[in-house]
């Protein structure tokens, strides 16, 4: 039996490409999901009547949402892919736009991807898929588009130029080495400026390819030049339900502005946020408390007193009625003084003086307890971290994935792009690719794609504008979505009922 053979080439019907992407490629759910979205923010949207057509930004936007499905993120595998990939070719209609035109267009757009994925987020907000009752945060650093050896501190720059000092009284004696000398010198003066703008405040660090990037301590006990992504994840689907991009390597103090973006940008009224103890900051939870966001952030470790002194603060009861410490001898801590920061100072130099327990105290002349001014909002935080500690292990469950998905599965290990803005941007083709990989799996009966209201938004405003101005008149209306294309209104005026269907297919 002879095996089964094509046609000569030059004999090949055209395909149709239409038939050759499957029906649960997520090649069409890409399509569907751009297709269904408002893009009319992004540059070029418009044609102008003169000059050469630009590209839509649509077919642009589905090109790059399909390389970081596929990981392919460069451009110039991307133009490749317009050639080569049935999908790539079937989602542009056959367009082939250049590396050039790609790479521009993800440069020129940078903050109108950003803006696309929080829509898309506002949409599966409003398909019920995400619902903002548990929104759990956490960072992990990915490295950026900067080396370890052009990225400069302090520290390293004294010792660059110490090293450059001491070639330099070496080369003096040579006179055939010239050259290098007059190169030592323009690296010295160059090591020089960097040391100036990191002392008068402009940088802490300076990064020559990507100035926004900066060194901070990896997972592996080691150090990169990276970024600080924080991601939010929503309990109910674990679909993103917002991210944000930093470029300082702690997490404490981001918790807020994470929650208060993802809280307003779904337009809730209230969130429970847990995370980790690396976001533990007292100022942090009352601005989390003061905008109606929950926190149930892990208490850190009471650090251990000095050798030789036995009682910890925990040891110091305070009142807040009377606002004072009770020490464990059963002596008064009274409020003395306050730091401009709202560290708040207590303590009792005649009790501590004649104190009888003072060496297992204190090594000093008395003993200083400090609180801060918004303790209490610490306190409740930390009470509810033990009542509820359930709650708070989902963190690690809903956080943990999307990064090594991300991480792992993505291949994302480093930023194509420098720049906070850009890399913003990138960060938010990742994570709407995790979650179109999610609804994939959330809603496999429809490839990933959106219940059909989320898809009519826009023409429920118009149609509730228009109810409006039937409203002048007492007159009062309801209307809801009968099936996949009609609305069917109820309308009472003078207690006399109306109805209509409206046709939207």
């Amino acid at each position: 039996m002879s095996h089964l053979s094509g046609k000569a080439r030059n004999q090949v019907e055209m395909l149709c490409l239409e038939e050759l992407v499957s029906a649960n490629s997520p090649a069409r759910q890409i399509d569907w999901l751009v297709d269904n979205s408002d893009t009319s923010y992004f540059l070029k949207s418009e044609a102008k009547n003169t000059g050469r057509p630009p590209y839509h930004p649509k077919a642009m936007l589905k090109l790059y949402i399909y390389g970081m499905e596929n990981s392919v993120t460069s451009s110039r595998k991307l133009d490749r892919e317009c050639n080569v990939s049935i999908e790539a070719m079937w989602l542009l209609n056959g367009l082939k736009p250049d590396d050039r035109t790609i790479c521009n267009f993800r440069s020129d757009n940078a903050q109108n991807i950003t803006r696309f994925f929080n829509e898309v987020t506002k949409s599966l907000k409003s398909a019920d898929l995400i619902d903002g009752k548990i929104v759990a945060v956490d960072g992990t650093k990915i490295r950026a588009n900067n080396s370890k050896r052009n990225n400069y501190s302090l520290t390293k720059l004294k010792r660059l130029i110490d090293g450059i000092d001491k070639k330099i009284a070496e080369y003096m004696t040579e006179l055939d080495k010239n050259d290098e000398l007059e190169e030592l010198k323009e690296r010295k003066t160059k090591y020089e400026g960097f040391k100036e703008d990191i002392k008068s405040g402009k940088v802490s660090e300076v990064s020559t390819t990507d100035p926004d990037a900066r060194l901070m301590k990896q997972g592996n006990n080691g150090t990169d030049v990276s970024y600080n992504v924080q991601v939010a994840v929503d309990s109910k689907n674990k679909l993103i339900a917002g991210v944000l991009v930093i470029n300082e390597a702690n997490d404490q103090g981001q918790l807020s502005k994470v929650a208060l973006s993802v809280k307003d940008n779904l337009g809730l009224n209230t969130m429970l946020t847990p995370a980790d103890k690396g976001y533990y900051d007292t100022d942090d939870i009352k601005t989390c408390k003061d905008n109606n966001i929950t926190t149930i952030v892990a208490t850190p470790k009471e650090r251990e007193p000095e050798e030789g002194i036995e009682f910890k603060k925990s040891d110091f009861q305070y009142n807040e009625e009377k606002d004072c410490y009770r020490c464990p001898n059963g002596e008064t801590l009274r409020f003395s003084t306050e730091d401009d920061d709202g560290t708040r100072r207590y303590e009792n130099r005649k009790a501590c003086k004649n104190c009888p327990k003072k060496e297992q105290c204190t090594k000093g002349v008395r003993r200083v307890i400090t609180r801060h001014e918004y303790a209490k909002y610490a306190e409740e935080n930390d009470k509810r971290y033990k009542e509820d500690y359930e709650i708070y292990k989902l963190r690690q469950l809903l956080c943990e994935h999307p990064f090594g998905t991300a991480k792992r599965t993505m291949g994302i290990r480093q930023f194509k792009t420098t720049g906070l803005t850009k890399v913003s941007a990138e960060t938010a083709l990742i994570f709407l690719c995790y979650n179109l990989k999610r609804l994939r799996r959330i809603l496999p009966d429809s490839g990933g794609k959106l219940p059909p209201l989320a898809q009519f938004s826009t023409t429920l405003v118009v149609f509730s504008i228009f109810f409006y101005f039937f409203g002048e008149n007492n007159n009062n209306f309801l209307f809801f979505l009968e099936n996949n294309n009609n609305f069917l209104f109820f309308l009472e005026n003078n207690n006399i009922s109306h109805n209509c269907t409206f046709n939207l297919a």
